[in-house]
């Protein structure tokens, strides 16, 4: 099937998604429903399949009829998993590609760590929304969550070390702004320091390959079941891959003693190509068996780019052990960029400049005039610091982060009804003149989120946000249930009172 005809399929199977899901999820035992390519015998076919995720598979024979999948629905056939298993993948078969070489000038596709000891990889570089600043995107679980700590390329080394005059260097490069890791994503960006940023190579690449991948604009789309893929990790270096699923899926606990069964919504899972190479050693049986594989330890935060070198998602596990080939978990690009906006710490990524492709050009602001902003929502906010929603936001806005982030009924709730796409629909709008915000985001419309969030948020928010919800909650449907531009939902907000401003057009940024 040629990838016109694979990305077809796919948006038609997933405009019956939500409908399939629910027919699915009413029948015992199953959990989880994705699409993808079909498995047999542990073995990946080229057929492609709504994936429905089990507690436990049993034989038909022991099935009741009422715990029957079916083996087709809405025309499109299924295939019956057990949940995967994701954790540290143990070692490699044949020759190993780590490289652990210090960079500078910076590029992706390196190792970087906030310790002496573990690493992880620099996915791809972009820009803060707040400030213009230059970040980097990796994993959470690479560099943590903590504002302000040390990332390092490759590794955080010892400043106190000295030798024949000379003493060593912690190889800082930038720290640690914001990171969440969740049953969704598992991200995290820092600010590159400013001696770094100049000369900036927009490109990944390391050591351990003469490949060199570049990021197009606009630089990420949706991954397609079946498209090739590809990446380039600090740990297996240049791998080629194929996607097969994407949606949610099921990961089994790791403890011996017997954990839960997670959600975890709307993956990218990759499988090595067929002409990949690359090696990781399975252990679980006690026996050491190779398997081929798309990434390994020291990969997580890796950009995957498609044929198109758009990024389609960021890396962050595997599982080598269910499979006859290791699959390779990623985290859909658009839900990362989603959950930092949320986090209040919206982005930009970067391409690589077709005119310029090994530098990012530095931006120079002129400190002798007003620094201004091209973005709708911070001229709002700026020109409201004493406005009812202003006050509203410092005051609840960490407890709504805390409860979409670890509290999981607010979390089913933000993400079944779409909440990440519509916080990345804003930001969008506060970036694109004319830009119309969707009413509606699969059939979940504004309003359904909104409401749905309202009922959770008084089931488990403080007795502050309860009473607030309350008393504002007339003013905040009318100004943002159907409004579909900043400019409308500015207009009336300031009519219901929420703001009392709404300021000119701001003035280009000086570059």
């Amino acid at each position: 099937m040629n990838p016109n005809e694979l990305h077809s399929q796919q948006n038609e199977m997933l405009s019956n998604l939500e409908s399939v899901k629910q027919s699915l999820l009413q029948i015992p035992n199953v959990i989880a429903v994705g699409i993808g390519i079909k498995e047999s015998n542990d073995t990946f076919t080229d057929e492609i399949a709504f994936r429905v995720f089990v507690e436990e598979k049993k034989p038909l024979n022991e099935l009741k009829p009422e715990e029957v999948v079916p083996s087709v629905i809405a025309g499109v056939k299924t295939d019956v998993l057990k949940p995967y298993v994701v954790k540290p993948r143990p070692d490699v078969c044949g020759t190993e590609r780590r490289t652990l070489t210090k960079h500078r000038p910076l590029q992706a596709g390196i190792a970087i760590s906030i310790n002496s000891t573990s690493y992880g990889t620099l996915g791809w570089f972009g820009r803060l929304t707040a400030d213009d600043s230059v970040i980097l995107l990796t994993n959470k679980h690479v560099i943590g969550n903590t504002a302000n700590d040390k990332v390092a390329q490759p590794k955080l080394g010892d400043v106190s070390k000295c030798c024949c005059c000379e003493c060593g260097d912690d190889n800082a490069i930038g720290k640690v702004l914001f990171g969440i890791k969740n049953n969704v994503v598992d991200c995290a960006i820092a600010r590159i320091d400013e001696e770094w940023t100049a000369g900036l190579n927009l490109q990944i690449t390391n050591d351990a390959t003469s490949e060199v991948l570049e990021v197009a604009s606009p630089p990420t789309a949706a991954a397609v079941v079946g498209g090739v893929v590809r990446k380039i990790g600090a740990r297996s270096g240049f791998t080629t891959g194929v996607v097969v699923h994407i949606g949610d899926a099921a990961v089994a606990g790791t403890d011996p003693a017997g954990g839960t069964i997670t959600i975890i919504p709307d993956q990218v899972l990759v499988i090595p190509h067929s002409t990949e190479t690359y090696q990781v050693s399975d252990m679980h049986t006690g026996t050491q068996v190779c398997k081929f594989a798309f990434s390994n330890n020291g990969d997580s935060g890796s950009v995957i780019l498609n044929a198109d070198n758009k990024i389609v998602a960021l890396l962050h596990g595997g599982d080598e052990t269910t499979n006859s080939v290791d699959i390779t978990f990623a985290n859909n690009i658009a839900n990362v960029l989603a959950a930092l906006t949320t986090g209040t710490f919206p982005i930009t990524l970067s391409s690589t400049d077709a005119g310029r492709r090994d530098t990012i050009k530095t931006r120079t602001i002129s400190r002798s005039a007003p620094v201004t902003t091209d973005n709708q929502l911070e001229a709002l906010r700026d020109a409201n610091k004493d406005s009812v929603l202003y006050q509203l936001y410092e005051k609840h806005h960490a407890e709504v982060l805390q409860l979409i982030n670890h509290k999981r009924p607010v979390t089913l709730i933000w993400q079944r009804n779409h909440g990440p796409a519509y916080v990345a629909a804003l930001a969008r709008a506060a970036r694109e003149t004319g830009y119309e915000l969707p009413l509606h985001i699969n059939d979940i419309s504004r309003e359904d989120l909104l409401l749905a969030m309202e009922n959770t948020l008084h089931a488990h928010g403080s007795a502050a946000l309860k009473q607030d919800l309350l008393h504002y909650r007339e003013a905040i449907l009318t100004s943002l249930c159907h409004t579909q531009s900043l400019d409308a939902i500015a207009a009336v907000c300031k009519a219901t009172g929420l703001i009392e401003s709404i300021p000119s057009p701001s003035i280009p940024k000086l570059i």
